[in-house]
């Protein structure tokens, strides 16, 4: 047996954990000859495993054969009774990031809006290798240079690989064999682009010395990934003493020693979904925030957010636009709020504002402007928000962004401060609580 007529074999292994009986499984099918040797793979097996195929063909508009690559996928999947569908899609090449990059990220948002349990593209072995290349040469830690993983979370679904330990040679071989057809991207062919350059020109010299080099670069991989394992574990441990709600402890994410610092604030910002800075600025970062007096407030800007300082927490909050905004609400369980985070309108007795007061009025959550009032104490007179927010440790770039509850342009409830006391519930009154929550 052949290593292309062992292919079905291969990939039935490598899914077998997977569990597929009775799922959805969408390939993604660009037409080239990987993804039309993955359809043809798994629609070979999957009467036998017992799990549905459809494919999904992204149509980005770039290439003059755009339309007839479309075409050629329809009547692909048509001839073996496969459901296909065509995503057209809108690539921003405005975003400074390359037309690669765009139509990459334009592709997966299709692929996340896909009602099935998985997604199944078609990177192969050499696809492997050449990413490991390009994340070496970028400089990239442990995260990058693990290449990608043979699953992982798209949205509700999973992303799986099933060829990715195959190299790209038994993929040609077996669309031979079989006597499939395919289409060839013109762009594969331009050597402007950094991945078509390393595939054209290097490594088929590293080829010679080397030709073993697919194998070593997906152990190497591998490896990779299990230093990033680890590096999350120790940055879970770490974070889990020192960060809360509030943000982090300044003083003690330094005392972890430089090392581990930074491994933690890597692991915070990624779970906060913020785009990963290279290393140098978050050695920076702590620099500047852990260097700082203790009524100093420094920020540092990291892409579309900010990590700031306020006593001894740092926070990472989105660059504010300055935009005023007013909601009103008319009783809804749930609003969201412009930069993402939700009001939760909790009902119950006694704890909270008395619902039926509320009745008859107008009530909005609205941003801060300037020069609000508010009464803490039934026995005290009204005072300045801002003076309560500097008392309550509200941090100075937070003061503008958290939702006052407002009922005729009176504030009534302010996050982190408490309720208006003539509006509080009484005892046995129904109330409403109102709760902040991050997106």
């Amino acid at each position: 047996m052949t290593a292309s007529s062992a292919l079905p074999l291969r990939v039935a292994r490598r899914l077998e954990a997977l569990e597929l009986a009775g799922r959805r499984v969408v390939v993604g099918l660009s037409g080239g000859i990987d993804s039309v040797v993955l359809l043809d793979v798994l629609h070979r097996g999957a009467t036998k495993v017992g799990f549905s195929l459809a494919a999904l063909h992204v149509h980005h508009g770039l290439s003059p054969n755009a339309d007839a690559w479309a075409g050629f996928c329809e009547r692909l999947c048509r001839a073996r009774d496969i459901p296909v569908r065509i995503e057209r899609v809108h690539v921003r090449v405005d975003g400074g990031h390359g037309v690669e990059a765009a139509a990459r990220a334009a592709r997966y948002a299709a692929y996340r809006a896909i009602d099935a349990e998985f997604v199944a593209l078609a990177h192969n072995l050499d696809d492997q290798a050449e990413t490991v290349l390009l994340q070496l040469l970028r400089g990239a830690g442990p995260d990058g240079l693990a290449g990608m993983p043979f699953e992982r979370a798209l949205g509700p679904a999973t992303l799986i690989r099933p060829l990715l330990d195959v190299p790209r040679s038994d993929i040609e071989a077996w669309a031979r064999a079989h006597g499939l057809e395919w289409v060839d991207d013109e762009s594969n062919a331009d050597a402007a682009y950094a991945r078509n350059h390393l595939r054209l020109h290097v490594l088929p010299r590293v080829a010679g010395h080397y030709p073993g080099y697919r194998e070593a670069l997906a152990r190497a991989a591998r490896n990779a990934a299990d230093a990033a394992a680890l590096a999350d574990a120790v940055a879970l441990a770490d974070l889990a003493d020192i960060a809360d709600d509030t943000g982090v402890d300044i003083e003690r994410l330094v005392a972890l020693g430089p090392l581990r610092a930074a491994n933690a604030l890597r692991g915070w910002l990624r779970d906060a979904g913020v785009a990963m800075p290279p290393r140098i600025r978050l050695d920076e970062a702590l620099r500047q925030l852990g260097s700082a007096a203790s009524d100093a407030s420094p920020e540092v800007v990291i892409g579309a957010h900010v990590l700031r300082r306020y006593r001894d927490r740092v926070r990472l909050v989105p660059v504010e636009s300055g935009d005023r905004w007013s909601l009103q609400w008319d009783g809804e369980p749930r609003l969201s709020l412009p930069d993402g985070r939700v009001i939760v309108a909790v009902a119950g007795v006694g704890d909270g504002i008395a619902r039926d007061r509320l009745a008859g009025h107008r009530v909005v959550l609205r941003n801060r402007h300037g020069g609000e009032r508010f009464q803490v104490q039934a026995n005290r007179p009204r005072r300045e928000l801002k003076k309560l927010f500097q008392e309550s440790g509200v941090a100075p770039w937070e003061r503008n962004r958290l939702p006052l509850l407002c009922v005729d342009e009176q504030v009534i409830w302010v996050p982190g401060v408490g309720i208006d006391p003539g509006w509080q519930a009484g005892s046995s009154e129904v109330s409403v609580r109102f709760e902040l929550q991050q997106a």
